[in-house]
């Protein structure tokens, strides 16, 4: 079996990243943004969902766009929009020019989110397709834990200005890799692009299962580290320790995945990850997050989106791709929009630093739900036609 390249795969996953970085920038900016601006929590949920806002409405529209034009052209724009909206976010000098800001970004950050995908289904769709989508889902984990890292000392030293400025700076990088991303192989001709006999019941299931999981996980990574502030830690050790979730979740996706195709199947790791996932944050504010844990979570974290994304791959014709990972990623923005907002009212309402995590916790309960959904329309697409 013949090894597919890596450099495409190695791009991918760098630029995935970027925008992961960028996302993230206004968690860490989030103590100094609330003292100095006099923000609410539900309004700093606002500010991180307003990032993943404009995939609930682009992401669609810049699949079919990106297979008009490309997928290279269209990912420069974005890395483009993605800089100029840090700048602005970093400049502006009230809350509703700071949203536009990062909404601006935004814009940019989620069509290299979602092109990433796409692209990795379409260059390593069969046998590999599997190990590819586990890799570049590291890329998100990795993005979060180095903004973690690196942005948590720059807001201790120089305000939040600067870190949702310098959240920018990867998108130059994510320019630069999208001439080494490689051409996609050609498309059957655009008539052919249905998704299969599943249709808009499996676009649905899948979309609402990522957007449920992807929501889940930024809850996580917004409020934990407050929650870690709460309980006596600096900003800095606050946001040092969340980033263990981050990188644990980032080390061990890769064996996830094997561990899916080779030993327990799919469904299995996807079941176990959602349902050790819930236990875990259940017991997170009672032991007051020792480091084992904060690495357990993200180990849980790191099994369902592997086999889940794997699984819609297979099941979707080569044509159908750009609009079936559209509404695919659409839901991922959906959940990554509503549940920081949600959150922060949440917070804002009971006082109680736990809370998001809790409704985190209530997201992975719900996600067995929705995955049982996706694993029946499955089912119906596998079914021969009668």
């Amino acid at each position: 079996m013949a090894r597919p390249p890596l450099t495409p795969l190695f791009a991918l996953l760098v630029i995935r990243a970027c925008a992961a970085f960028a996302l993230q920038s206004a968690a860490v900016a989030a103590p100094s943004m609330l003292a100095e601006m006099q923000l609410s929590h539900g309004q700093l949920g606002l500010l991180m969902g307003m990032f993943m806002l404009p995939g609930i409405f682009l992401t669609v529209p810049g699949g079919l766009l990106a297979r008009r034009i490309g997928d290279r052209p269209v990912m420069r724009g974005g890395a483009v929009l993605m800089a100029a909206g840090a700048v602005l976010a970093a400049l502006a000098p009230s809350y509703p020019l700071l949203l536009a800001g990062r909404l601006l970004c935004g814009i940019g950050g989620v069509m290299l989110l979602m092109l990433v995908i796409t692209m990795t289904a379409a260059r390593y769709a069969g046998t590999w397709l599997a190990t590819a989508t586990s890799v570049v889902i590291v890329s998100f984990p990795l993005g979060t834990g180095l903004a973690l890292v690196v942005l948590g000392p720059v807001e201790a030293a120089l305000g939040w200005r600067w870190v949702l400025g310098l959240a920018g700076l990867p998108a130059i990088l994510a320019f630069a890799l999208t001439f080494a991303v490689g051409h996609a192989p050609p498309l059957p001709p655009a008539g052919a692009a249905g998704p299969g006999r599943a249709g808009a019941g499996l676009i649905a299931a899948s979309a609402a299962s990522w957007g449920i999981y992807n929501g889940a996980l930024v809850v996580v990574l917004t409020f934990l580290p407050g929650l870690l502030v709460a309980g006596g830690a600096t900003a800095v050790a606050g946001a040092a320790a969340a980033s263990l979730v981050t990188w644990s979740f980032a080390l061990t996706v890769p064996f996830c995945g094997l561990l899916a195709d080779r030993v327990i199947g799919r469904s299995a790791a996807f079941l176990a990850g959602a349902g050790a996932t819930f236990v875990l944050l259940l017991m997170l504010p009672p032991l007051g997050a020792p480091w084992l844990l904060l690495v357990l979570i993200g180990a849980t974290f790191a099994l369902p989106p592997g086999p889940l994304t794997a699984q819609l791959g297979d099941a979707t014709p080569p044509a159908a791709r750009p609009l079936v990972f559209g509404w695919y990623a659409a839901g991922s923005y959906i959940g990554m929009t509503s549940a920081p907002w949600l959150a922060g009212v949440l917070r804002d309402a009971t006082g109680a630093p736990a809370a998001p995590i809790m409704l985190a916790a209530g997201m992975c309960l719900a996600l067995l739900g929705s995955y049982a959904w996706f694993r029946a329309m499955l089912a119906r697409a596998a079914r021969p036609a009668s």
